[in-house]
């Protein structure tokens, strides 16, 4: 990593929370972010036999969500797949990045594709608000983009964009985003939890029903033809400084299992921001962490 572009983590170090301002966008450098690439003549096939979302729709549109589900449904990784002129780029926590690369690598067989772990030399920025003055790419949920880039240049693109006064913001600044706009994320330590509709992909544009196979498919789409979820995605709030860990349950006052925690982030005002996978049987009962901290302002993801 360049030292330039390490000077601009440092700075974001001590940067507050990122302001929803269109037009003052706010830069979030995302350093616990990777980048896997998958490349060569058939690399748009090899994924389209992978992956719940259409790859061929990136013909339409720059990014997408999407995910890799192991045989019966379960989710192993979410991420967002970017086109690029010589293959796919997949974002996504930099821990989950050596095990889908090496998933990825499983199915690679007689494949014309290359598939590469960039995690330690391309470094990923977020921009909160307009950024058609960047090279950043737009993302399917507005005023949202990622820069994808090395950290040299990295680091020029965003140099003249801080001079100019857009603010840098902290990491968790993404996450608190993503929390609102009801885009769950999968860590190892929630590997293979979720279904794709416990996490609401089939409704935020994660799943493609009109696709052909890929591992899993048969379970997600048994159940988007001919049953109804019993869980999906909450957001909610907690009054309490210690962090619980993503995959904890979520349980009633009686300690049954009402669900498992998707996200927790440290927000504005001390408040512990939550994303939830719940049962909608149960999502209205009074909730609580593990620690026994109660569970507010449980409510439906945005979709």
């Amino acid at each position: 990593m360049t030292a330039d572009y390490q000077s601009i983590l440092q700075q974001q170090a001590s940067a507050g929370f990122a302001e929803r301002d269109d037009e003052n966008p706010s830069l979030i450098p995302l350093p616990g972010y990777g980048v896997i690439t998958v490349t060569g003549e058939e690399a748009g096939s090899f994924l389209q036999n992978l992956l719940t979302n259409d790859v061929k729709q990136l013909d339409a549109q720059p990014a997408q969500i999407t995910a890799m589900c192991n045989p019966k449904g379960r989710l192993l990784a979410l991420f967002l797949l970017i086109k690029t002129p010589d293959g796919y780029q997949l974002v996504l926590p930099k821990s989950q990045c050596a095990f889908l690369a090496q998933r990825l690598n499983m199915f690679k067989l007689r494949s014309k594709v290359e598939i590469t772990d960039h995690s330690e030399d391309l470094q990923v920025c977020g921009v909160l608000g307009n950024a058609q003055s960047t090279s950043a790419v737009a993302l399917p949920v507005t005023s949202r983009a990622l820069l994808v880039l090395p950290p040299e240049q990295m680091a020029s693109e965003l140099e003249p964009l801080i001079q100019n006064g857009w603010p840098l913001a902290a990491e968790a600044s993404w996450h608190i985003h993503e929390i609102e706009a009801g885009i769950p994320y999968i860590l190892p330590e929630s590997r293979e939890l979720f279904t794709a509709q416990q996490l609401n992909l089939d409704l935020i544009g994660g799943v493609s029903f009109r696709k052909g196979c890929y591992p899993g498919q048969e379970v997600v789409a048994r159940l988007h033809y001919l049953g109804e979820p019993k869980r999906r995605l909450f957001h909610a709030v907690a009054n309490t400084n210690n962090l619980p860990a993503v995959g904890e349950t979520v349980n009633d006052k009686d300690g049954a299992v009402i669900g498992h925690i998707v996200r927790a982030i440290q927000g504005p005002d001390q408040q512990l921001l939550l994303q939830l996978s719940l049962k909608l049987e149960g999502a209205d009962l009074n909730l609580f962490l593990n620690d026994g901290t109660a569970i507010e302002q449980v409510q439906p993801s945005a979709v």
